[in-house]
């Protein structure tokens, strides 16, 4: 620390210093806490405006170098991108790898909170996520929307569906619900119901349907058309080549794995995706589990759901399936393909070649 004395006042300078800020964000307030070296200065709340921690830092702590890191979560990456503006090494980490005392644990609040991003950061213990950029992260929305809407889409389809059981109808020969095809919605429309606010009520429940069926495939010509980018395409073209990855499963992998570059290997694309058990070795023991909980859910069910057609396309794992189903349940067997899938897309990605059918691996 720098003391520059003047006539009236003493400046303080913390030039060349480093400081860790470990910062507990939330939609109003955040919560600060600014470590040097070997002290904990400060602990503050502020508002939760970038340019109010800068404003803070440039007159209390001019000069010092920043570090700082804070939890992912649903307010994003504009907070990292601006940090980063401010000349900040910022780092946003997953909740599940900070370091945590079972007093810790017990005594959760955002200034504990705080104080225990500030110390792993300044012991050197935290690893920031991938960012995406921010066309990268904009497709990713733009997917993600999408499958909110499917899930809409269902959601409308089992009101339908309950309001009919609960007048003890039934779709009539040649005509089910499993499709939804256009004789089959015509038939919702006009169908018969004991009283007029029944009618009514089913009219609207139709009303949603089609509003957000329409919406639906939208914007799925949308993200297609995002898929044909010039940037996007040839990635798009290599997971197309591998049997059981269609259109909407592409666009999936290429929103949220982005670059294939960051996983050093196929052991860490699997943990980031979670295609693996869990394990407890100890001495002579080697138990494992269930699959992992720390995964991409999303992506893993898809690719979970893409094994089943695999096996129908590929002969090389439909072989495999068989010879897993002699000695384990059918589900378990394809959760091993869907991993032998997963193996099939890193490599294609990594080696930016088309995937050969039968190939066993």
């Amino acid at each position: 620390m720098i003391v520059d004395k003047d006539k009236n006042m003493d400046l303080v300078s913390f030039k060349d210093q480093q400081l860790y800020l470990g910062i507990d964000v939330h939609k109003r307030q955040w919560t600060v806490t600014v470590m040097s070296e070997s002290l904990s200065l400060k602990t503050f709340s502020q508002p939760s405006k970038p340019e109010a921690l800068k404003s803070f830092l440039d007159h209390q702590y001019p000069g010092a170098l920043i570090k700082c890191a804070y939890e992912s979560c649903k307010i994003g990456y504009w907070i990292y991108r601006t940090l980063c503006s401010y000349g900040y090494d910022c780092l946003v980490v997953n909740a599940a790898d900070i370091p945590s005392t079972n007093k810790e644990s017990a005594e959760k609040t955002d200034t504990n909170d705080s104080k225990k991003i500030a110390k792993a950061l300044r012991a050197g213990l935290l690893r920031g996520i991938y960012i995406p950029s921010v066309e990268y992260e904009g497709y990713r929305q733009l997917f993600r929307y999408r499958k909110k809407l499917w899930s809409d889409l269902v959601r409308v389809k089992n009101r339908i569906r309950d309001k009919l059981l609960c007048q003890g109808i039934r779709p009539p020969e040649g005509l089910e619900d499993r499709y939804w095809s256009k004789k089959y919605v015509r038939w919702l429309w006009e169908v018969e119901l004991p009283s007029q606010c029944m009618r009514l009520t089913l009219d609207r429940l139709l009303d949603q349907y089609e509003l957000v069926r329409m919406h639906l495939l939208k914007v799925n010509g949308e993200l297609r058309k995002v898929a044909r980018h010039s940037a996007l395409q040839p990635t798009a073209t290599l997971l197309r080549s591998i049997p059981g990855i269609g259109p909407l499963t592409t666009a999936q992998l290429m929103s949220e794995i982005v670059d294939i570059d960051r996983f050093e290997s196929f052991k860490k694309f699997n943990g980031y995706i979670g295609l693996k058990p869990t394990s407890h070795s100890s001495g002579d023991r080697d138990l494992r589990g269930r699959l992992t909980y720390r995964s991409h859910s999303s992506l893993r069910s898809t690719l979970i759901e893409c094994a089943w057609v695999s096996i129908r396309k590929d002969p090389a794992l439909s072989l495999c399936y068989e010879q897993l189903t002699q000695r384990m349940t059918g589900k378990r067997a394809i959760v091993k393909i869907a991993r032998k899938l997963l193996s099939r897309i890193y490599h294609v990605l990594k080696h930016r070649e088309p995937y050969v059918l039968s190939v066993v691996k």
